[in-house]
């Protein structure tokens, strides 16, 4: 029979590398942020008595949630200017988003920055509070920042251990330095602490206990009695039992998740500042330095594509931009109309196969020259584009979409003349900058009275509903 040796120890999911886990105080700190963060949500988004009646509250969730991110993780978060320029953004976006609320000027620049630009540049806060973010190596941010909307589905085994820290830190607050001493035993992977239940170890257990099952018990006798119904409804007034429980539903939906997405950051945190050795950092910079694009296939496949955008930007100089008779059946509204968003996503096509080839094949004179063909010829479709944008709004008016598109357009126009520049310039932080450009671009935009911008527009041109 095989020999069976002790078991070892099952290493804690909140442990770093060397063993070390937050304190127990920390993690009731996170605990308690769990908490209080789906209790707002619930009550400042899924709470309206009303749906059609516009209140501040939703724009307050984040700016509430951003507060929070910058109270837990303000000790290794302020050492990156990156992560206080996001956070200032974010913030300005929420007072915006607010100012609109309370005016009742719900449109939408104010739906695309509360559902979208607000939760991304919170993410962004949150993955790089780790003060540790290198604007040479973008990607490793953009890796976390991808991973953070899904961590909380996959790392639910750290809110058990959490909750445990957070339980033994209430357990031995109140007996003073002799249960602090046991605590940190404890974390350490000492004896835990054996002592009497703490009278706030009571009171919890009652809470946690009595509450949830006084719901439920209340819940079915109301269901099964009218007149006890009734009663009760006399007694605590306006109530719903059953609406009351699905929100007290929600929260606790909500709790697990929120607390597994902030001790991913604290782990996350922690691994960085113990794994932050000589050696690794060498290792990751000869993984940066790796090319594994062949050359020779990088520029077969370049210029195939050079060739035929070149046909293409021909076709646009015979007759977009010379403004020559279209075929029949064609008009220029509908030109451009159907060709905008096509020739924008061939815009993005190339910007990624540019940095794909600048970062994965070596640099050659015959590769670099194509480059700089790609940034041409890329240059042409935006402004393509652009003015098939502009012949578009001029027979339609102009919306909050197309004010939008139109910047971000001239927006991109910067961020091609910077590739141009990366090219002789191997230090410049491209994707860093990039990043920057188009928060800066979009807090400019919607704080600009963007609504002012497109009526003035409008009544300039006798446009009374842009469509």
């Amino acid at each position: 029979m095989p020999s069976t040796g002790p078991i070892p120890p099952k290493r804690d999911p909140l442990a770093a590398p060397d063993g070390s886990t937050p304190t127990d105080q920390r993690l009731l700190g996170i605990a308690c942020a769990a908490v209080i963060l789906p209790i707002l949500c619930d009550r400042l988004v899924f709470a309206w008595s009303d749906p059609n009646t516009y209140t501040p509250w939703f724009d307050g969730f984040w700016l509430v949630a951003l507060v929070t991110v910058v109270i837990l993780f303000f000790r290794t978060a302020h050492r990156s200017r990156m992560w206080c320029f996001t956070t200032i953004a974010t913030a300005m976006l929420c007072a915006y988003a607010i100012a609109m609320h309370m005016a009742g000027t719900v449109d939408d620049s104010w739906t695309t920055t509360t559902f979208l630009a607000i939760p991304c540049l919170l993410m962004m806060s949150l993955q790089i509070s780790d003060g540790g973010f290198n604007p040479h190596h973008p990607w490793r941010t953009a890796r976390r920042w991808l991973l953070g909307w899904i961590s909380p589905l996959t790392k639910l085994n750290t809110v058990g251990s959490t909750l445990s820290h957070a339980l033994n830190a209430i357990r031995t607050a109140p007996s003073g330095h002799d249960d602090t001493a046991a605590a940190g035993d404890a974390t350490a992977g000492g004896k835990q602490h054996t002592g009497q239940v703490t009278t706030a170890h009571r009171i919890l257990l009652i809470i946690v206990v009595a509450v949830p099952l006084l719901i439920v018990l209340t819940s079915l006798l109301a269901s099964s009695d009218l007149v006890f119904d009734y009663a009760l409804r006399h007694v605590i007034g306006s109530i719903n039992i059953s609406e009351f429980l699905l929100h007290v539903l929600l929260i606790a939906i909500l709790f697990p998740f929120c607390l597994s997405l902030l001790m991913q950051t604290e782990i996350s945190n922690r691994l960085r500042v113990h794994a932050c050795t000589p050696s690794t950092a060498a290792a990751a910079q000869t993984n940066q330095n790796e090319r594994t694009i062949d050359t020779t296939v990088a520029a077969v496949v370049l210029a195939l594509v050079l060739l035929l955008y070149a046909m293409f930007c021909a076709i646009q100089f015979a007759f977009l931009f010379s403004g020559r008779q279209l075929p029949d059946g064609y008009t220029y509204s509908q030109y451009a109309r159907e060709g905008f968003f096509q020739l924008l996503a061939v815009v993005g096509v190339n910007l990624a196969g540019y940095a794909l080839v600048l970062c994965k094949a070596r640099r050659t004179t015959p590769l670099t020259g194509m480059l700089i063909v790609l940034i041409g010829e890329t240059a042409v479709i935006l402004a393509s584009a652009l003015w098939r944008l502009h012949l578009y709004i001029d027979a339609y008016g102009l919306t909050w979409l197309r004010l939008e598109s139109m910047t971000f357009m001239w927006m991109l126009i910067a961020v091609l003349i910077l590739c141009l520049v990366r090219l002789f310039v191997p230090r410049l932080p491209l994707a860093t900058i990039g990043f920057v450009l188009v928060v800066v671009w979009y807090v400019a935009l919607v704080l600009t009275n963007p609504n002012l911008i497109i009526d003035q527009y409008n009544t300039a041109r006798n446009i009374t509903d842009a469509i």
